[in-house]
């Protein structure tokens, strides 16, 4: 939706400014939600160096937290 004038709502414009701030601010968390989501599916498993303290397989919990 394009709003090139908001005075066309008069006293209301104030009012679907904010509303529509927040509508944006929620639909930019629930895209980065689902980015997020899509990311932690198609991750690879972490190399060696970047899981605790000596890569053993162990340690790596596939999808631990988010799921």
């Amino acid at each position: 939706m394009i709003v090139e004038n908001l005075a066309n709502f008069g006293v209301l414009a104030d009012t679907v400014e904010v509303i529509l701030a927040v509508l944006l601010m929620v639909g930019g968390i629930f895209l980065t939600f689902k980015v997020q989501q899509w990311a932690d599916r198609a991750a690879e498993t972490p190399a060696a160096a970047n899981t605790a303290l000596g890569g053993a397989a162990e340690r790596y919990e596939p999808h631990g937290m988010r799921r």
